[in-house]
């Protein structure tokens, strides 16, 4: 039996070199949550410039009204690679005010959530002291989605079809309008 030319090909991958940034981003960047604090080397409070230098462009910005105040803006970068976006509002300077993340590597005091069950979640984050919980039901005709918000911690876990699919926490504020930032 001959050998094909084929046969002595191995597979190799040739990444462009736009995206050599990103995995070295994606190598770098740590997924252990911290209520109040951030995430990875990046904290609340960090300006749009700062997370520039961190992790470079975003994928994709959004700016929109937050509440029903039109002189009120969030701007949000995303990050498609790291399933991650940072919310920066303009009523506190554009800071970093909120993270959110769908990537099933993001955990909170060790303990990987993304995927697990309304009553698994519930089960796992007993153990995390994050204080008391509040579940809220948004489903409407066709959709099931819920929220469990610790509200001490700053944390809320948003469920698709009682399967989480978001984790989105935020600076903690000591009143309504001070954010304690880190």
């Amino acid at each position: 039996m001959k050998n094909s030319l084929n046969s002595y090909l191995y597979p190799i991958s040739i990444v462009p070199l736009q995206y050599t940034k990103t995995i070295k981003i994606m190598s770098n960047f740590s997924y252990e949550i911290k209520a109040g604090k951030g995430i990875s080397n990046i904290t609340f409070g960090s300006k749009r410039d700062q997370l520039k230098q961190i992790l470079g462009e975003p994928t994709e910005k959004e700016l929109y009204n937050a509440t029903e105040d039109e002189d009120y803006q969030t701007e949000d970068w995303h990050y498609d690679a790291l399933e991650t976006s940072f919310s920066f509002d303009e009523e506190d300077g554009w800071r970093l005010t909120t993270v959110a993340t769908s990537s099933p590597e993001a955990s909170i005091k060790g303990k990987k959530l993304i995927g697990l069950s309304v009553d698994e979640a519930l089960a796992e984050t007993e153990s995390l002291n994050l204080g008391e919980n509040y579940l809220e039901d948004f489903s409407e005709e066709g959709e099931n989605q819920k929220l469990i918000s610790f509200l001490d911690a700053g944390i809320n876990l948003w469920f698709e079809d009682d399967v989480l699919s978001e984790i989105q926490w935020s600076v903690l504020w000591s009143d309504e309008d001070t954010p304690e930032w880190p």
